[in-house]
């Protein structure tokens, strides 16, 4: 990344940054000069990313349960006060559960939309009410899914409520726009849209994905870089992205 990146040594907050697509963006985004604060429950996954940065940036960690509207919003001030200003925030705390609808009980759908969707939103509260006081530049990414723009057929439909939680942000994101549009603010939000990525994240599907082209996390970071690095005025409001299959 070259020097002119406006972000370099501007803070960063990402969400569960210990382990994918959030460990891999964290990292991209110190190497780009960015002082990254990495929020997640197992927290010296985070700490052990601090070794890996090559470049001028820092990565610092704080464990925090998105589900726990108290840690959260102590974390976030903690983080004002630590840190003065958030720049930049990466919403990719998810999580995943592969069953069918018919056998899911209550406590895990509850669960998807809880952490994907109520606990998104309220670290966009969090943001959006710091960047809205600062009156500055603010960047807000969310790691959206393809399925929360279309859900393909497959043999084994195993989503249950998956899909409709990133629908709800794909929706969310919108509105939130509107409202930044709305409050004035110099605030672009972008949604990220990966099908498959080659991460843990898919470990609840076992062998039935496992012949199908995956994304890389460091794919979709790269992706996070792209946006944030637009000029001043131009938002890339969506990015979907496929691994293609090779063709020999």
């Amino acid at each position: 990344m070259e020097n002119t990146f406006y972000w370099r040594n501007k803070v960063a907050v990402v969400t569960g940054a210990s382990v994918g697509i959030g460990a891999s963006t964290a990292l991209e985004l110190a190497n780009a000069g960015m002082v990254v604060v990495g929020l997640a429950r197992r927290v010296e996954l985070i700490e052990a990313l601090k070794n890996q940065v090559s470049g001028e940036g820092q990565i610092f960690a704080r464990k925090c349960d998105l589900n726990d509207e108290e840690q959260l919003t102590s974390t976030f001030s903690w983080i004002r006060e630590n840190f003065e200003a958030i720049h930049v925030l990466i919403c990719n705390a998810g999580i995943l559960k592969a069953n069918f609808l018919s056998e899911s009980p209550k406590k895990d759908i509850k669960e998807l939309f809880d952490t994907n969707v109520v606990a998104t939103a309220s670290c966009l509260r969090e943001a959006l009410k710091h960047m809205a006081a600062v009156k500055g530049r603010g960047h807000i990414v969310v790691m959206n899914s393809v399925l929360g723009h279309r859900i393909p057929e497959v043999p084994v439909p195993l989503f249950s409520v998956y899909p409709a939680t990133k629908h709800a942000i794909t929706a969310l994101c919108q509105t939130v726009r509107q409202e930044i549009h709305f409050l004035k603010l110099n605030i672009k939000l972008t949604s990220i849209c990966p099908g498959m990525v080659d991460t843990d994240f898919l470990s609840v599907y076992s062998q039935a994905v496992a012949e199908l082209p995956k994304l890389q996390a460091k794919d979709v970071a790269k992706a996070v870089l792209y946006a944030l690095n637009t000029p001043d005025g131009v938002q890339v409001e969506d990015i979907i992205l496929q691994q293609m299959r090779q063709v020999n």
